[in-house]
């Protein structure tokens, strides 16, 4: 996959956004909630990235790929992808308060994910 995107290998740092220089965030869902980390995808705070043409990047101008799937026999198959930017976020999924525990768990990919 990453030869396929142009990249010569993958390189995910855990940083946000995923892709920092594409202004995109990659989110795999194999449940019906997202985890947004601290900060709401609308937020109009500035994101500590480069100015690009003299504007600062806020969260809410950030790009998110959501892609859904169902875990299986140790095998995720993808079944919806969505794309939409933070501003427009929460017009596309709902945001749930629940009991507001920061807390999760996390799926590391293998290194050799995007290989393939």
């Amino acid at each position: 996959m990453c030869q396929a995107l142009g990249y010569r290998s993958y390189q995910d740092d855990g940083q946000f956004p995923d892709v920092r220089h594409q202004i995109l965030e990659v989110k795999l869902q194999t449940s019906p909630t997202i985890d947004l980390g601290l900060v709401t995808p609308e937020s109009v705070e500035p994101l500590d990235v480069p100015m690009i043409g003299g504007q600062q990047i806020r969260h809410c101008d950030v790009r998110y790929g959501i892609f859904c799937g169902v875990a299986a026999n140790g095998t995720v198959t993808l079944t919806h992808f969505f794309v939409t930017t933070g501003a427009a976020f929460f017009t596309r999924f709902p945001q749930f308060q629940g009991k507001v525990l920061n807390a999760k768990l996390q799926i590391p990919l293998p290194a050799d994910f995007f290989d393939t």
